[in-house]
């Protein structure tokens, strides 16, 4: 696999002393409100860096997928500060996980023993609004409901058109941050691409027990022949559970309408348990992409990407949250020692930090599908194989640079729960 390659540019960058007096100009603007934009901010905030703006284009923290966080956030938290506040939050414990792959029988894997104890099921709304409130009280300035709309180089950084809740708005920057998640619409405005390895559908489906009843709290992983099931417990009492499969089967089998998805749900040998007498919503199910690529370069002159913008991680490998704080935080040290001391090392050091850790997620990714031979002639199966080889020969995805200047189980499905229109 290529190294990602980072782009020329001058040897220095002048410290945020050299502006000059009534210079406006922001020292970095982060592009996108979502966990990596937020750690990002948070970190340069505990860095001393002033004149910092977080722009993000949905109006308030929206519902998003992505429900677990492991232990190995914590450090993370408490690296940015937050750590005694996140406590306060009060998210329901997530103690390991449990999952059906390459075989019919479950297997465990819990934190009990984890140095770090257990992780956490998130009310993902809830948490990315924390995180917004958290970087505000930081001092950022953060401006919802703005949306990126262009970004053209000057000689002293970058000129953004944004549009905001009162119309068009303009602000300079010297330094950019781009974190506005797989779009990784800053970098691709100026010139990277994206290196897919995978592209993989979700059909999220939401539950709501009886009163009283008993609830696992291991996030469960089930493979089925056309692709693999994901079930959490909310800390709201909700069961998630979600589909991961092609975009051909997904649109073949329907499977992103309620009743095509219950049927395939109920053909499930354990993800399917335990629904019997649940609420159904169905008018909450979603559908969404879930690639796999890295982006090249995710680093240059002035500009870099953190989170799914720099590289987006196979969902199996649960990493997002955590990857994304990691990287956050991470890039918030390259820009501040690029303000602070006009060093361009650690740039290389960062391009060198994602292609490692995307090797990595590779190999990972490549063991833990090859472990899962029950379906050898499946296609999602060998589609899986065939993606585990790498990137180097998978189609780029290259934008425009913008110029300067301008089987079936009667008995599960007959236990399946009602569905219920959406109060």
């Amino acid at each position: 696999m290529a190294a990602i390659r980072s782009s020329p540019g001058p040897t220095r960058w002048p410290p945020v002393s050299a502006n000059k007096p009534g210079d406006d100009r922001l020292a970095v603007a982060v592009i996108g409100g979502g966990p990596a934009g937020c750690a990002a901010a948070l970190g340069l905030a505990r860095a001393g860096i002033e004149r910092v703006a977080l722009f993000e284009a949905s109006p308030s923290a929206r519902s998003k997928l992505g429900e677990s966080l492991p232990p190995d956030a914590r450090p993370l938290l408490r690296s940015l500060g937050v750590w005694d506040s996140f406590v306060e939050q009060g998210h329901a414990p997530c103690l390991g996980n449990c999952s059906a792959w390459g075989g019919d029988s479950l297997g465990y894997s819990d934190y009990v023993m984890h140095p770090l104890g257990p992780g956490w099921h998130l009310d993902r709304q809830r948490f990315e609004s924390w995180l917004l409130d958290q970087t505000a009280q930081a001092g950022i300035g953060v401006e919802l409901g703005t949306r990126l709309v262009a970004i053209t180089r000057t000689d002293h950084g970058f000129r953004l058109d944004l549009r905001g809740p009162n119309g068009p708005v303009q602000r300079h920057a010297r330094h950019v941050i781009d974190a506005t998640g797989s779009n990784a619409r800053v970098a691709r405005l100026l010139g990277a691409d994206r290196r897919w390895l995978d592209r993989l559908f979700f059909t999220y489906g939401y539950f709501v027990p009886p009163p009283d009843t008993a609830v696992n709290r291991l996030t469960l992983v089930e493979a089925v022949p056309d692709g693999w099931w994901y079930r959490a417990a909310l800390p709201d009492g909700r069961l998630a559970l979600a589909l991961a499969c092609e975009l051909q089967t997904l649109r073949e089998q329907r499977l992103d309408r309620w009743q095509p998805w219950l049927n395939h749900l109920a053909q499930t040998r354990h993800a399917a348990t335990g629904l019997a007498g649940s609420l159904f919503l169905k008018d909450a199910m979603t559908t969404m992409a879930a690639p796999s690529f890295r982006l090249e370069p995710a680093i240059g002159d002035g500009w870099l990407a953190v989170g799914d913008a720099a590289g987006a991680f196979d969902p199996l490998l649960a990493r997002g949250i955590a990857k994304a704080l990691e990287d956050g935080l991470e890039a918030a040290q390259v820009v501040a020692r690029w303000l602070q001391q006009g060093e361009c090392d650690p740039a290389a050091e960062y391009a060198s930090l994602l292609a490692a850790r995307f090797q990595a997620m590779v190999f990972l990714r490549k063991r833990f599908y090859a472990i899962e031979q029950r379906w050898p002639d499946a296609p999602f199966w060998q589609a899986r194989r065939r993606a585990s080889s790498g990137v180097t020969a998978l189609r780029t995805e290259r934008a425009k640079p913008i110029p300067s200047g301008s089987d079936s189980k009667p008995v599960l499905r007959q236990a399946m729960p009602r569905p219920a229109e959406r109060r």
